[in-house]
């Protein structure tokens, strides 16, 4: 099928960038009009920049905490690093690492901090840094005496990938080291060993996985005075291999295709499986004891219930658990020969998340929230919480805030939950302009989480919140997203619209007050809503999406995600997926379409930014009402600093507001 925009794929080509700069300013230009813009932008970046926000542990390693810290001197941020005793005492010692924002004008690049790897011996860093927030990022060596990057040290070009410390003097590196050396789906497949010293491409290759796998990555674990390290061969987004590095030799550890690992310590390692295998379920927890080549259950969650994440301590394994979409928190150890789970005890009826572990000792932390509850960030070790180290102040009129949830029931019959939110004493009268948020995608769950923003530009100001947990998700384990795969993707979207319904019913709002909004898969739900059920919405706001479905595979990281969506160019596949392709379904004569806003980055090098400009420029051709931004830096997180981020969110609850009311 011809496609007269596919001149818009072209993403750094001057006419496409002419192009969106143009629509950037019509929107920016009607946006701005409004003399209360620039004024909820200064609000929404006081938020983001607020000095009293928690400054979250990144992660652990002998002795410190990392943080990287922005507010309104530092937009790109600071690395920055505490004894674990003053932090936990909520008057952290800071110590600075790098600062983003000197380096960003030494080098004339925006930097943006993507992983920061200590070395064995704790005395470097290995510190990955994004020219605008790609997913591409380069690779620099940090000294962690002097505070300085080491002269003829490690250093990597841009490339996706990773490197790890293999020792204080080699690391494993997985590059892009030409078109041979990545697969279809644009990440690299080779790799290789690169010691100190050497030429960079005289690395051996070690280890390569064929063109048509998606990623291979490491993992890797120091403590006990050695180094353990794991390689993940996916042959698809979800299916794979996992090895033991043994030298230069890879040894295929016996285990289902579908996992994801939680932590190794003690050289029992631990994984979730997303799969049944054996005579375990999908969601269950196993450790693998790497000496005698055994696995046995650990933890298994049950009905209603999954494993959101988990990380090693030294003597057990800390786990989040959800129930129907409420988080609690375990403790499991080893007694008797015996796995034994403990509850911690944590506030109830609220989301747990931001789990930071450390494999060397005890210590752990954590956070609980929900929306109107602020979030408190906690200090514990083993079973016990031992101290509150912050709490995240509130900046809208948090405690007269309602929160329910219901449960829709979908067009098979699933109930499907999603919460409620709005001011107390609001009057269900139909009239209420409300917000429906999904994704529905990638076995991601959606949480119950306080939010600053939504509540003092949203929920202050009279508008109500859905959140909506649709299958694709993973807020009820494996099954909740593979419920939805492929041909079964219909699944999602009749689960949202079930939930639109359900709100019509219960009149909190009617389709003139009702708007959508998702990003990334959820821009693709943001296009089906458009598309196949225009009466249900009145306005879209649709992030960083993917509308061509036609062409996703070959756009991109687009090929990796055949696994969640399906191969256009496959018969079986194909019939489905190039029906439901937003892009391909805009209607010339429809006349009810809900008004769109796309919004996109340019250095998005995940979901290519061509979905969104050329789904822009069909509605402009068919003369359909829509808006467009493209931010120029930020990769596929749309924003690369408080400052842009900001004024996105500006733009999109100004969206809202013009044409919910």
């Amino acid at each position: 099928m011809d496609d007269k925009y596919l001149w818009l794929e072209e993403v750094l080509d001057e006419k496409s960038l002419e192009w969106a700069r143009a629509e950037n300013k019509k929107t920016i230009d009607f946006y701005k009009a409004n003399p209360e813009f620039d004024k909820t932008v200064s609000q929404i970046q006081e938020i983001l920049e607020s000095k009293d926000k928690i400054p979250y542990a990144d992660f652990i390693n002998n002795g410190f905490v990392y943080n990287t810290w922005t507010d309104d001197k530092n937009i790109q941020g600071l690395v920055r690093r505490s004894p674990i005793a003053s932090y936990i005492t909520g008057n952290a010692n800071w110590e600075l690492i790098l600062d983003l924002d000197e380096q960003s004008v030494i080098d004339s690049q925006k930097w943006v901090l993507k992983h920061f790897d200590v070395s064995p011996n704790h005395k470097r860093a290995l510190v990955y840094l994004s020219p605008g927030g790609t997913d591409a990022h380069i690779v620099r060596e940090l000294d962690l005496v002097t505070k300085s990057f080491v002269v003829d040290g490690f250093e990597l070009p841009v490339s996706k990938g990773s490197a790890e410390w293999l020792s204080d003097d080699e690391l494993l590196i997985i590059r892009d080291f030409g078109p041979e050396t990545v697969t279809s789906s644009g990440y690299p497949r080779t790799v290789r060993k690169w010691k100190r010293g050497s030429l960079l491409d005289s690395a051996p290759t070690v280890y390569e996985i064929p063109k048509e796998d998606v990623f291979v990555y490491s993992v890797f674990y120091h403590g006990e005075g050695k180094t353990t390290g794991f390689l993940q061969r996916r042959i698809d987004f979800y299916s794979g291999e996992l090895l033991k590095i043994e030298g230069s030799q890879f040894k295929l550890i016996p285990m289902a295709k579908k996992f994801d690992i939680l932590g190794f310590n003690n050289d029992i390692l631990f994984v979730n499986l997303r799969e049944d295998w054996k005579s375990y379920s999908a969601g269950d927890v196993l450790a693998y004891d790497i000496a005698k080549d055994v696995f046995e259950l650990v933890f298994s969650p049950g009905s209603h219930s999954s494993v959101y994440s988990g990380g090693m301590i030294k003597d057990g394994l800390i786990l989040i658990l959800d129930k129907d979409v409420k988080g609690s928190l375990l403790y499991l150890s080893k007694k008797d020969n015996k796995w034994v789970s403990e509850n911690i005890d944590m506030p109830k009826n609220g989301s747990i998340d931001m789990l930071t572990t450390d494999n060397d000792t005890n210590d752990f932390f954590v956070t609980f929230d929900s929306f109107n509850t602020p979030v408190s960030y906690f200090y514990g070790q083993k079973n016990k919480i031992l101290s509150t180290v912050r709490k995240q102040p509130g900046f809208f009129d948090y405690e007269n805030v309602e929160v329910e949830q219901h449960f829709s029931t979908s067009t098979d019959g699933t109930k499907v939950p999603y919460f409620l939110v709005y001011k107390k004493g609001m009057k269900f009268n139909g009239a209420n302009p409300t917000i429906l948020y999904g994704y529905g995608g990638f076995e991601i769950s959606l949480k119950a989480h306080f939010n600053n923003i939504l509540g003092s530009q949203w929920l202050d100001k009279g508008g109500v919140y859905a959140l909506a947990n649709i299958r694709g998700g993973g807020e009820y384990g494996p099954a909740w997203h593979q419920a939805a795969l492929k041909d079964k993707r219909d699944r999602a979207y009749e689960d949202f619209f079930s939930i639109a319904e359900d709100l019509f019913r219960r009149d909190v709002t009617t389709p003139e007050h009702l708007g959508a909004m998702g990003g990334s898969n959820g821009g693709l739900l943001m296009g089906v809503c458009f598309t196949q059920r225009p009466d249900l919405f009145k306005a879209i706001n649709c992030g960083v999406p993917l509308l061509d479905m036609r062409r996703y595979h070959k756009l991109l990281a687009g090929h990796s995600w055949v696994a969640e969506y399906g191969n256009p160019d496959d018969e079986k596949d194909g019939r489905y997926i190039r029906a439901l392709s937003p892009y391909h379904r805009i209607n010339e004569e429809q006349k009810n379409y809900p008004v769109m806003f796309l919004n996109t980055s340019t250095k998005d090098d995940r979901v290519h930014p061509g979905h969104a400009r050329k789904f822009a420029a069909k509605l402009k051709e068919y003369g359909h009402e829509y808006y467009y931004h493209e931010n120029i830096d930020g990769g596929h997180a749309g924003a690369s600093n408080m400052k842009e981020l900001a004024f996105m969110k500006a733009l999109d609850y100004a969206f809202f507001w013009k044409f919910l009311k």
